[in-house]
């Protein structure tokens, strides 16, 4: 059987991790959890990687959790343990194994220093509306469909969604998300700021795949440093990001690319002298 997570590493640095459960619509299910936890550490550790694409097979991106797997929990099987514990509680601490585990993957994917770009065809609902989330940059087909699905199955969303989402959309409207459970087309979801660009679906990877090569061009630290800064300003004033700045471009001015960035510079115009 093939894996139902794939990551493939190419030589321009950019790094495409793949549901792969195509006749499942890349529900993630407990095998999947663990895997993506594990190949994202090691996209984390590689220095090679510089940007990762976040994609599904088979034309889905991800049909959420695989509900199986919920109805397994329900029941209280496939639970360690033993002893009197009645099954409601057995399933209870399976479930809060599960969700830590979720939590793991989506916090890995968010906190990686490295551009992430979402490619979304068809389904992003539930844990996939999460996944696509977690990236920094969503791209999608127009046959992409966004769900907040959990309310449809009485759960709370998950996958970081309570922070994702309203940082995309808004409180309201991802409150209006959350409590209709209802399904957003692309161009709606273009409209909300779900997306970020919609692109006919045989093209999108190879358009995910220009972009990510043109942002692996690019200064690791700068990106790294910058991306750090962008998602912790909500929380800053105005002279803690300029301490920030001030200290992150210290940094770069010690970096091989920024130096070689110069040297061309003033390869090209000698007489310009040195400008930022």
């Amino acid at each position: 059987m093939a894996d139902p997570v794939l990551l493939e590493v190419a030589q321009d640095g950019v790094a495409t991790l793949r549901l792969n459960r195509p006749a499942q619509k890349n529900a993630i299910n407990l095998e999947m959890r663990p895997l993506m936890q594990r190949l994202i550490t090691r996209v984390a550790r590689d220095p090679a990687v510089r940007v990762l694409i976040l994609a599904g097979s088979g034309g889905s991106f991800c049909a959420g959790g695989d509900i199986r797997d919920m109805a397994q929990l329900g029941a209280g099987a496939g639970v360690d343990g033993g002893g009197d514990a009645a099954p409601d509680a057995l399933a209870g601490e399976a479930a809060r194994r599960r969700m830590r585990q979720t939590g793991e993957v989506a916090l890995a994917i968010s906190t990686l220093d490295i551009p992430v770009i979402a490619a979304v065809s068809g389904p992003a609902y539930g844990a996939g509306l999460g996944l696509a989330l977690a990236a920094d940059l969503v791209l999608a087909a127009p046959d992409a469909e966004f769900c907040a699905s959990f309310g449809r199955l009485g759960l709370v969303p998950d996958f970081g969604l309570h922070l994702s989402l309203p940082r995309r959309v808004g409180i309201a409207r991802a409150k209006e998300m959350i409590f209709s459970a209802r399904a957003v087309e692309a161009t709606e979801a273009q409209t909300l700021g779900l997306v970020d660009a919609l692109h006919p679906a045989p093209e999108l990877e190879a358009v995910a795949r220009r972009m990510a090569s043109g942002f692996a061009r690019h200064s690791p630290t700068a990106l790294g440093l910058s991306k750090a800064l962008l998602d912790q300003s909500p929380t800053l004033d105005l002279r803690q990001v300029l301490e920030a700045e001030t200290a992150a471009q210290a940094l770069c001015f010690t970096t091989p690319h920024h130096a070689e960035a110069r040297r061309r510079f003033l390869a090209r115009s000698p007489e310009a002298g040195p400008r930022t």
